[in-house]
């Protein structure tokens, strides 16, 4: 990393730095930025300074802050949609609230999963915002920190707000693409029909029926009577047989109608096959 500018304050050539790589791709839409502490082994700037220039970054919109206060903040990705700002901002209410209530109660997280009858990682996870735990772990936390209901009261919003946004994560979709149709001057496709199959025909037959067009009524050869065997194309070998192996490990040759029909006399078996009764 490289802090150019050496009129600017030390912040801000930090920040101007992590810029760069968020311009040039090096960190990506999502991707936990570096912590004030590996920026200033890599820039030999205090923690602190590194730190401010990460406040500069969200303040800017560059970065968006991580799920709990000790979380990493994460590079902004594509504006989202009123829902998902919703559940993200539930998270770290959710997240941040379990941290603030532990530390006030005076615990560790190793004390605090073990009152709770939980693992650490399950509260470090949920102080982090990997928020996957059930409702009985947040009534548990609840009780032992004293919380008089508020982690809960947290949790049911943080779901509440996950279920708003994936009932409306369809209505948003179906809004686009109906914006995106009448800005092109095409209409949307009856539901269960394909774009360019006309009404009364299932899923693809026109497009089978295109395709066949283009390349010749042959090139889609009808189901043939023959069942597992297909007419081979112009030189090219036919199967002799096809083998089946049974679960009782006996084996049954199969051959094509056409050989069949040429061969005289009784019908061949591979080795280990056991007789099977004639038909009618």
């Amino acid at each position: 990393m490289t802090a150019d500018g050496k009129g600017l304050p030390k912040y801000a050539r930090v920040a101007a730095a992590i810029r760069s790589q968020v311009a040039d791709g090096t960190l990506r839409p999502g991707q936990p930025a570096p912590s004030g502490a590996a920026l200033s082994r890599v820039t030999g700037y205090s923690t602190l300074t590194c730190r401010r220039a990460l406040r500069l970054l969200i303040a800017e919109g560059v970065l968006t802050p991580g799920p709990s206060r000790n979380a990493r903040p994460r590079v902004a990705g594509p504006p989202q949609l009123p829902a998902e700002r919703d559940l993200a901002a539930a998270a770290r209410n959710l997240a941040s609230g379990l941290a603030a209530r532990r530390r006030a109660k005076g615990l560790t997280q190793p004390e605090l999963a073990a009152r709770a009858g939980v693992s650490v990682t399950t509260v470090g996870h949920a102080e982090t915002g990997r928020l996957w735990q059930s409702r009985d772990f947040w009534e548990r936390a609840d009780t032992v920190l004293g919380a008089g209901g508020d982690l809960l009261r947290l949790h049911d919003a943080y779901r509440e707000a996950g279920a708003s946004g994936a009932s409306e994560a369809p209505g948003a979709f179906a809004a686009a693409f109906t914006a995106r149709a009448a800005a092109t001057g095409q209409a949307a496709p009856p539901r269960g029909q394909r774009r360019g199959s006309p009404a009364g025909q299932g899923p693809g037959q026109e497009d089978q029926r295109r395709l066949r067009e283009a390349r010749g009524a042959d090139a889609i050869p009808a189901p043939s009577p023959a069942g597992p065997f297909r007419r081979p194309a112009s030189g090219q070998a036919a199967p002799a047989c096809v083998m089946i192996v049974w679960g009782d490990g006996t084996v049954t040759t199969v051959r094509p109608p056409e050989a069949a029909g040429a061969q005289a006399g009784p019908a061949e078996r591979a080795p280990g096959e056991a007789p099977r009764p004639d038909g009618p």
